[in-house]
């Protein structure tokens, strides 16, 4: 996920920025911390997640979204997240990740969210990750892939709840909302 640095439209401050994702479980948390900590100049403005919708603006309330994002998620169940191998968007984008299983409640998911929310899908592909390390040098791609390989193996987890987030002064990201998913 890229984020944006700004905490709102200055020109009309009832634009909002957000972004809807889902938070790992602090036990991967804590294993990939020290990795993202390491090669993630960006690590402490939010924790380790996959992003649902990407950064956006809306001057639409708190209380519009949830109820969006509520409609969507309310009685489906939890989402099994699978993350497999360690991958990257280079030439493209200086991103390592790891990668999401392809899941097709997930990806229903993420159209129907950007289409309730009106907003354009921003990728042709939605390949669902967690980003371990950004702004890595082309000629350091394939040593830091392998060191951080070296650190993770498979691991799956059941997401119970999505989180919409924002930023705050000095650009961190926090959750204003959290919509559990595990009632289904």
């Amino acid at each position: 996920m890229s984020y944006s640095y700004s905490t709102g439209n200055l020109e009309d401050p009832s634009i909002k920025q957000y972004a809807i994702v889902i938070f790992l479980p602090p036990s991967l948390e804590q294993v990939i911390a020290p990795v993202r900590e390491q090669f993630d100049p960006d690590y402490h403005l939010i924790p380790a997640h996959v992003t649902l919708v990407f950064p956006f603006e809306t001057s639409a309330t708190l209380e519009e979204l949830s109820a969006v994002i509520l409609a969507e998620t309310e009685n489906m169940g939890p989402l099994r997240i699978e993350l497999e191998s360690i991958d990257d968007f280079y030439p493209a984008c200086p991103i390592i990740y790891w990668r999401v299983k392809e899941c097709d409640r997930l990806h229903r998911l993420y159209t129907r969210l950007y289409a309730r929310l009106d907003i354009p899908l921003p990728h042709k592909q939605f390949l669902p990750h967690v980003t371990l390390a950004r702004e890595i040098s082309n000629h350091r791609i394939v040593l830091v892939k392998d060191q951080i390989a070296s650190w993770l193996t498979d691991e799956v987890f059941d997401a119970t709840s999505i989180d919409l987030v924002s930023p705050i002064v000095g650009y961190k990201w926090v959750s204003v909302r959290t919509f559990p998913v595990a009632v289904g």
